[in-house]
């Protein structure tokens, strides 16, 4: 920051970005005329950059102590809408062409603003979205104009961008000339009072709150409950020590006496917070201590609501405290293994999510810890738990022989932003994902695995999706995964089909299953069905017969697991 620059104004510094990209946007040359369409904090700030950039500025609003700081600030002509033909006033200013851009910074669910702007823009005007308005444009004004219309992003190029924001990966100059950096920065320049035509945004605070009242300032802006335009959070002066430890206490609970398991929780990811952590809440077993995310909001809100007495953002808050006796990991996969063996290594009981780890140097990593530790470890493998998933492999081992089964996953496609494409934080999702039924095949096989082959179809993106891998096992069976994300996501997601000893069993989405054999008996605790044509009819109903006369079937449909097919068939 610029020394001549308070801190009271840099906290303007992201607002300030936003205003500059969207002026950037609309690259307004000298002498243009800019239109601002709402004169609230962000058309403020607008119309002050679009007057910096050489425009002459037109303010818009129906509020007219606002049109008049806009006009303070520098713009040339205001415009008090309600009070008759906006669109008028701003040819007669325009000598009848109208402005060649129109910004867009009112805050309304009607998609009035965009009626004026086709009103007031010039013909092949430029309309620039900065505001969260009502987006239905009237499209014969603006195909008689041809008028284009841009949304800006945030700050500027670099936003939402996990290579730029998270591992400062530079774009070439060359190409990108401002970033969400450089506007920052040059935000904070031009407040500076050195500078011939400044940025003023000390004029555009309206309330000043301490800290500790910071529940009426939202209140404020949330309800509008007086007129408002800059709010500003003040956290003391220079003397003053803030608290920033990042150890909160949520409750005084003591674990109960029957709790077995003193519990620390790394990261709160969507799975962990719906599926994984509400299930240990519900154990009388288990005591949530501590839960540890990257932001302390996060950390405090999801810890309060299920039920940890602390939260923190720092894992030593875990590992070091001795009360605790086991550690859930839920964090990204990159810092699985590096999770995992500092909790090996601290003497806690671990459970992780899938993947353990993304490479061999990171397994090794985590075998090294537990042979030094005590402590066990789990990966959250879950499918071989699934109820159907159990009843097959019960009925695979009633048979003599190898097996053969094949596994298909239909998983369709990740949004191009997600995280899982990350090549470095999820790294894919054979990966991350596939192991899931790799550790489901070793779990029907139910022998040591011997080997592994796999090809890939084509890389997307630099990332393979599109998979057939094949396990080879000790005892001569075979498991085929097919993985792809190229199929339908309405059709099936999984199926599963285990073929050993003349018999069939077939699971899809874990909710169906059925079974096919050829032997006198069914299973008696898997859903059983005869096929057709290998067996003859009368033999099939005298079968059927023995255990229960009235029954006529010759099929057995029902395929709930534990049924006995012929005894309820009927």
């Amino acid at each position: 920051m610029p020394a001549d620059v308070s801190a009271e104004q840099a906290s303007f510094c992201t607002l300030c970005s936003i205003a500059m990209h969207s002026v950037r946007l609309v690259g307004p040359q000298l002498g243009d005329f800019v239109a601002v369409l709402g004169a609230g904090l962000v058309g403020q700030l607008v119309s002050q950059f679009a007057r910096l950039a050489g425009a002459r500025v037109i303010v818009l609003d129906y509020n007219a102590k606002r049109l008049e700081l806009a006009k303070t600030n520098g713009a040339e002509t205001v415009v008090l809408l309600g009070s008759g033909n906006p669109a008028e006033a701003v040819l007669d200013v325009t000598h009848g062409k109208g402005c060649d851009s129109v910004m867009i910074a009112a805050a309304t669910q009607s998609s009035e603003p965009f009626l004026t702007a086709a009103e007031i823009a010039r013909d092949r005007a430029t309309v620039c979205q900065v505001g969260i308005t009502g987006t239905e444009f009237p499209y014969r004004l603006f195909m008689q104009k041809e008028l284009n219309i841009i949304v800006s992003r945030s700050y500027g190029p670099g936003r939402y961008d996990r290579d730029f924001e998270n591992r400062h990966m530079k774009y070439p100059a060359g190409y990108v000339r401002w970033t969400e950096t450089d506007n920052l920065r040059d935000s904070a320049r031009l407040m500076s009072p050195s500078q011939s035509a400044h940025l003023d945004v000390t004029s555009l605070i309206s309330h000043r709150f301490p800290f500790d009242r910071a529940e009426e300032a939202y209140e404020l802006v949330m309800n509008g409950t007086e007129p408002h335009l800059g709010v500003v959070l003040e956290y003391g002066g220079a003397g003053e020590v803030a608290d920033d430890r990042p150890r909160m206490t949520l409750s005084n609970t003591k674990p109960a006496a029957n709790a077995r398991c003193v519990l620390g929780a790394i990261g709160a990811g969507n799975f962990g917070k719906t599926m994984i952590l509400p299930v240990l809440k519900a154990d009388p077993r288990v005591q949530l201590h501590t839960l540890v995310t990257a932001r302390g909001v996060s950390s405090s809100g999801t810890g309060a609501k299920l039920g940890f007495s602390q939260a923190s953002t720092d894992s030593k808050d875990i590992l070091e405290n001795s009360e605790i006796s086991a550690v859930v990991v839920t964090t990204p996969h990159s810092t699985h293994a590096a999770m995992v063996a500092s909790a090996l290594a601290a003497g806690k009981h671990v459970f992780v999510e899938k993947p353990l780890a993304l490479n061999l140097e990171e397994l090794q990593k985590v075998i090294e810890a537990r042979n030094r530790s005590s402590a066990f470890f789990m990966v959250g493998f879950n499918r071989r738990f699934a109820p159907y998933v159990q009843e097959a492999r019960k009925f695979l081992k009633l048979r003599t022989g190898r097996s053969m089964i094949f596994i298909r996953i239909n998983a369709g496609q990740l949004p191009p932003e997600s995280w899982q494409r990350d090549a470095e934080e999820g790294q894919g999702r054979i990966l991350g994902e596939l192991c899931h039924f790799v550790d489901l095949a070793m779990y029907l096989a139910d022998s040591p695995l011997v080997s592994v082959s796999a090809e890939a179809a084509d890389a997307v993106r630099g990332l393979c999706e599109d998979v057939s891998a094949t396990l080879h096992f000790a005892d001569g069976s075979l498991a085929s995964i097919v993985y792809t994300t190229l199929g339908d996501t309405s059709f099936s997601k999984e199926l599963i089909e285990c073929y050993k000893s003349a018999a069939v069993c077939r699971i899809e989405n874990s909710a169906k299953s059925r079974s096919w054999q050829t032997a006198r008996k069914c299973s008696r605790r898997f859903p059983c069905r005869r096929i057709r044509g290998t067996t003859p009819r009368s033999s099939i109903r005298g079968w059927c017969r023995q255990r229960r006369p009235a029954c006529r079937r010759t099929v057995c449909d029902r395929f709930e697991p534990g049924h006995v097919a012929g005894a309820e068939c009927a």
